[in-house]
């Protein structure tokens, strides 16, 4: 995949914190350059038009206000925001204001660089769509995708999709009449270019579609209930960002309602 260029802003005020961004950033995200730094909501405000930003790096909390003042004044543009925090608790709050992604201090070189291959997945399909076979448009649940079974391929409306379950290389599609297509893709192809609007990673092993999902199991054993009575584990580290995401999700429909 050809990596996107992105003219990126950091908002923060902790020295260490910034310093220790830029570095992971410069060794190893190279589609990353880093066009300003600056402390506090009106600098990042000057900067975004005049040097064309469309990735910000926010501190979520700021001696002198926060990154969402910034978040609300920027809602209209083509911006994309990842919120960096010590506090958890801020998840929430964050997503309900459309930011790409939430990343919890100390950021690490794993997780900013599966965010960066997160975010190319997401600038390539929203902004060029290329047309492959297989790639779905993010927007939209009406759209099919192409699975190559063994010997025979299948178009499939993703709406038809319940769940998709993986196992090494090999990844099972099921689907909502009850058929089972195996797949030679691993699970993280499949997580790239589903859209994520309508999809979940909630497992090693597991993808649910947000339209097949029952109840969330959330006691001693954690697991997501389908409307088709199958079960799905739900891994622990993913049980609050679930929640979060399927909450965000379910309130923007019922918006578009």
């Amino acid at each position: 995949m050809t990596k996107s260029k992105w003219n990126t802003l950091i908002l923060e005020d902790e020295p260490t914190d910034l310093k220790l961004l830029k570095n992971i950033l410069q060794k190893h995200c190279p589609q990353v350059v880093v066009l300003a730094e600056v402390s506090n909501v009106e600098e990042a405000l000057a900067c975004i038009p005049k040097l064309d930003i469309n990735l910000v790096f926010c501190n979520a909390l700021l001696r002198k206000g926060c990154a969402f003042d910034l978040l609300e004044k920027i809602a209209n543009l083509h911006v994309l925001a990842v919120i960096l925090s010590v506090d958890e608790a801020l998840t929430l709050r964050a997503f309900r204001q459309n930011v790409f992604d939430f990343l919890i201090k100390p950021v690490t070189p794993e997780v900013l660089v599966k965010m960066m291959d997160r975010l190319e997945v997401h600038a390539l399909q929203y902004n060029h769509h290329n047309g492959v076979p297989g790639e779905p448009d993010s927007g939209k649940i009406n759209a099919t995708i192409l699975l190559k079974g063994f010997g025979i391929q299948h178009i499939v409306q993703l709406a038809d999709i319940i769940h998709l379950e993986g196992d090494g290389n090999y990844s099972t599609v099921n689907l909502l009449a009850g058929d089972k297509i195996l797949v030679s893709k691993p699970l993280k192809y499949f997580e790239d270019i589903l859209p994520s609007k309508y999809f979940y990673r909630v497992h090693q092993s597991h993808i649910v579609n947000l339209h097949s999902v029952k109840s969330v199991q959330k006691g001693g054993i954690q697991y997501i209930k389908l409307y088709n009575g199958h079960t799905v584990p739900l891994a622990r580290r993913k049980k609050d960002p679930f929640l979060v995401w399927l909450a965000r999700q379910l309130q923007q429909n019922e918006a578009n309602f």
